[in-house]
């Protein structure tokens, strides 16, 4: 099956650009998104550390 396919995608011309640009897009998706974490005040993250794990929504004041 995979050589069938490795046939078919031998002649996509584009599908190297595809996987770069994703490549490069993904990467900065990444970078965009630690940066932004890197960003949070401290006081944020407590809040977020302190939160229950739980579904019930009836503990939640």
């Amino acid at each position: 099956m995979s050589k069938i396919i490795k046939n078919i995608l031998e002649d996509v011309s584009w599908l190297h650009d595809l996987s770069a640009i994703l490549t490069v897009f993904f990467s900065l998706i990444f970078v965009l998104l630690v940066v932004q974490v890197l960003k949070w005040k401290k006081e944020k993250v407590e809040e977020y550390k302190n939160l229950p794990l739980t579904d019930d929504n009836d503990d939640i004041l």
